[in-house]
């Protein structure tokens, strides 16, 4: 086996750790709910890392790390002294792990695991990246469609104002998903310089990936709709079905075409 099937096979297996923390996540309360959060957050970005490692070696996944949570990050960290990009809102104190300017290290960390796949999802639809950079921030604003409601339900993070929403999740205001759109946007465009890579689809190379967005775009509706106790939540459903969809449906459309063949990088 060479380093690269090795590297995705730790990919592969950190993606199993955060989908089974997942499954544990509603069975516990309290510290040990937050303890899994983290649990979650950690392997899922663990797994993305891996991944890249494997296609573009280790200068350009530092890069990539670079341009998700710390792009990411830093939005936070602007965010929450400034409520530009997503509105005012802070996060609660000592419940997933240190902080740095009132923002949990492990945010950043959640950038990396969700832009870094939607990246390389959108890539079955398109390796323009003036189609590929708004796909891609389309789909991340969808996956927040769920995040927010369901960390805001955990109490993670309280929003200033909380009846400015879309019809169902008023609790999260409007604001925020534009916020992300535009962070997105930032990261992808990072990312279309660093990431030319092109993508050989094998079973090894598209677990990680195809796993955590399929596991995320419908596990998640699942979750919300029989797992998860709070009745705020169901509402949140077809905003996320619909959202992670954009890239989501067509990508799987177009992955038909593309096992096992190569697809050309972007000029």
């Amino acid at each position: 086996m060479t380093s690269t099937d090795t590297r995705f096979g730790i990919s592969a297996a950190l993606l199993a750790v955060s989908i089974t923390a997942q499954i544990v996540y509603p069975l516990v309360e309290g510290s040990s709910r937050d303890r899994v959060t983290i649990v979650v957050v950690v392997a899922s970005a663990a797994a993305m890392v891996f991944h890249a490692l494997a296609r573009l070696g280790t200068l350009r996944t530092v890069a990539v790390v670079a341009a998700t949570a710390g792009v990411g990050w830093s939005a936070e960290i602007i965010g929450t002294a400034t409520s530009f990009p997503f509105g005012a809102y802070e996060y609660a104190t000592g419940r997933i792990g240190p902080s740095i300017a009132d923002v949990p290290i492990v945010i950043g960390l959640a950038w990396t695991a969700g832009g870094y796949c939607i990246w390389w999802i959108s890539s079955f639809i398109t390796t323009a990246p003036w189609l590929r950079i708004p796909l891609a921030a389309a789909g991340m604003v969808g996956w927040d469609l769920y995040l927010d409601p369901q960390m805001v339900s955990a109490g993670l993070w309280t929003w200033e104002i909380r009846e400015a929403g879309l019809p169902g999740i008023e609790q999260i205001p409007i604001t925020n998903f534009l916020g992300w759109a535009g962070v997105a946007a930032v990261m992808f465009t990072l990312l279309s310089f660093i990431d030319r890579q092109p993508i050989v689809v094998t079973w090894r190379s598209a677990i990680t990936p195809i796993g955590w967005f399929t596991w995320t775009w419908l596990g998640s509706a699942l979750a919300f709709l029989v797992f998860l106790d709070d009745p705020e939540l169901p509402a949140a459903v077809p905003y996320g079905l619909i959202g992670m969809g954009i890239v989501g449906v067509p990508a799987a459309i177009c992955l038909f075409g593309t096992v096992g063949r190569r697809r050309p990088t972007s000029a």
